[in-house]
């Protein structure tokens, strides 16, 4: 008998490091989900190795690689895509990026939906240094539906973007901070995190699978010796 074909999601884009098998219908198999400041590099591979042996998987179910491509950490945003595109050249399978802000606002989306009243929300991530990312996603079948394009805001900013897209949720690791900014007539639900799972997908619908190559929406903090910017990811 043919086992269905998996898609291998993979997230180190912000705090939490993980891992998903996810069905080409979006059926999710299994999950492995870690909040840690650090040491991405160090847990993500055997993550993923202890993720199919629980499933009793073998990588000739594998039929792609999904990552998420930040905006996030610079150093976890790096982790995930070495990972993903070194499993998917070891497999010969096809690698995918998927924004971070569209998993966090399809995670979002499906755990508030019934607070949302249909309204849009906002997806935002705590960037530090007075900013969040943040994206306003309306939905659109089972996918979110960007109304914005993704930006470094102030919470003020941010929470004046979503009042104009008529949103009454804020999502995300920034969505308290543009809660506060707001005077709390945006409110922060679940989830705080993105998850392989969403990211993994995310990947299987058109317009959402992307090269693997890091987002940013703003220029990353990491210098070289002597102050000098690393290369563009890619």
């Amino acid at each position: 008998m043919t086992m269905a074909p998996l898609i291998l999601g993979l997230d180190t884009a912000l705090s939490g490091c993980s891992a998903a098998l996810v069905g080409t219908d979006g059926t999710l198999l299994s999950r492995r989900f870690e909040l840690i400041a650090r040491g991405h590099a160090e847990r993500l591979v055997p993550m993923v190795g202890e993720l199919l042996a629980d499933a009793g998987v073998g990588p000739d179910r594998i039929a792609a690689v999904a990552v998420a491509l930040g905006p996030g950490s610079f150093t976890g945003i790096r982790v995930g895509l070495a990972a993903a595109r070194a499993f998917a050249l070891a497999w010969g399978v096809p690698c995918h990026g998927v924004s971070s802000l569209a998993a966090l606002a399809l995670a979002g989306l499906g755990e508030t939906a019934a607070e949302r009243e249909g309204k849009p929300l906002l997806a935002a991530i705590d960037a530090s240094r007075g900013q969040v990312y943040a994206q306003v996603f309306g939905l659109a079948g089972e996918a979110p539906d960007a109304l914005s394009a993704p930006d470094a805001l102030t919470p003020e900013e941010a929470a004046a973007l979503a009042r104009a897209h008529g949103c009454g949720l804020a999502v995300g690791s920034g969505a308290a901070l543009v809660s506060a900014a707001s005077g709390q007539t945006l409110a922060a639900a679940p989830p705080e995190w993105t998850d392989a799972a969403h990211v993994a997908r995310l990947s299987r619908l058109p317009g959402f699978a992307l090269a693997p190559h890091a987002l940013y929406v703003r220029p990353h903090d990491a210098r070289l010796p002597g102050g000098v910017l690393p290369p563009a990811a890619g």
